[in-house]
């Protein structure tokens, strides 16, 4: 079943047909809706509520972003360490990696946040991720094709004796606290370039 969370400044529901909300959305002003496939987590959007890890360890999530006019991508990412919040964006223009849209992102911000958690010191670190091919090219699952590919097994190479990454996928836009800043930082930094 699907529950859909519909609110605006004043009130808020859950319908679980998309006819019924369709016709609901009708009546608030300036809403704003997501479907769910948990009435818990549908509760949890129309509340606010921050769906927080709660992890010991450092941990990271990371995402790309993609301009189709611009052909420019960018990645964003927050690492938490001890609780404290590290943010990350950065932009490129047009280059040979544009072809692969946002995974160009998220692939250079993966590598950059795993370089940077080296360079603090960290053995271990938590990345979560939306785009498969974070982990899989990463440990040599999938078989990399293509330049970016190929660059990101090389930089694992180098690093998997320094730092140990434990990859954990995450659903896009499924109002997860950090995968929506990571997100939003992508976006941003589309802005930066």
């Amino acid at each position: 079943m699907k529950y859909y969370a519909i609110k605006d400044e004043t009130k808020k529901e859950i319908v679980t047909d998309w006819q019924t909300c369709q016709e609901k959305l009708k009546e608030y002003n300036k809403p704003k809706f997501k479907s769910f496939s948990s009435l818990d987590d549908a509760n949890a959007f129309l509340n606010d509520e921050e769906n927080k890890i709660n992890l010991d360890e450092p941990f990271a999530y990371i995402d790309g972003s993609f301009d189709k006019e611009t052909e420019k991508y960018s990645f964003g990412g927050i690492l938490v360490i001890n609780n404290v919040e590290y943010k990350y964006k950065k932009g490129f223009l047009k280059d040979e990696y544009s072809q692969f849209r946002n995974v160009a992102g998220e692939i250079k911000g993966a590598a950059y946040i795993i370089n940077h958690a080296i360079n603090l010191g960290i053995k271990k670190l938590h990345i979560f991720y939306d785009y498969e091919g974070i982990e899989k090219w990463y440990t040599f699952k999938w078989k990399a094709n293509t330049k970016i590919a190929l660059e990101y097994q090389e930089f694992s190479k180098k690093v998997s004796e320094k730092i140990e990454v434990i990859f954990h996928k995450v659903k896009s836009h499924t109002n997860v606290y950090y995968n929506e800043i990571a997100d939003k930082l992508a976006k941003e930094g589309l802005e930066t370039v």
